[in-house]
C-alpha cells in the first residue's frame, strides 16, 4: 500500500482542487476567453486526478524499486505541473505558466515513455 499512497493522496487532493475550480469557471460564464481558461484548469485537474487514482489502483503491479519510486514521483510532478500551468495562465501569470508547462513536459516525456516499458519487464 505504501508504494501507491503518493499517487492516491495526490489524486484525491488534485480532484478536490480541480472540482472547486469549476465554481470559478462558472463566474466567468459571460466572458468566453476567461471561461475557456478556467474550463481548461478544471478539466486538466480532473483528468490528471483520475489518471493518478487509476495508476494508484494498479501500482503494486510494478513492484518496488528505486526506478519505480522515481517514476511515481515523475508522474505526480508532471500531472501537477500540467494542472498548475493552466491555473497560472488563468490567473494571468503567463511566465509562470510557461515555466510550469515546460518543466512538466521535460519530466513527462521520459516518465510516460518508461511507464509501458516497466509493464514489459
Amino acid at each position: 500500500m505504501e508504494a501507491e499512497k503518493g499517487l492516491l493522496i495526490s489524486g484525491v487532493l488534485l480532484l478536490a482542487v480541480a472540482s472547486l475550480c469549476g465554481f470559478i469557471q462558472h463566474r466567468y460564464r459571460r466572458e468566453p476567453e476567461r471561461f475557456a481558461e478556467w474550463r481548461l484548469v478544471h478539466v486538466a485537474g480532473t483528468a490528471g486526478a483520475v489518471q493518478l487514482l487509476a495508476l494508484a489502483s494498479l501500482w503494486r503491479n510494478f513492484g518496488q524499486s528505486p526506478i519505480v519510486a522515481l517514476l511515481e514521483a515523475g508522474l505526480i510532478f508532471a500531472t501537477l505541473a500540467f494542472f498548475f500551468g493552466p491555473l497560472a495562465r488563468a490567473l494571468r501569470r503567463p511566465r509562470t505558466a510557461s515555466v510550469l508547462l515546460s518543466l512538466g513536459g521535460l519530466v513527462a516525456l521520459p516518465t510516460y515513455l518508461a511507464l509501458p516499458v516497466l509493464l514489459l519487464v
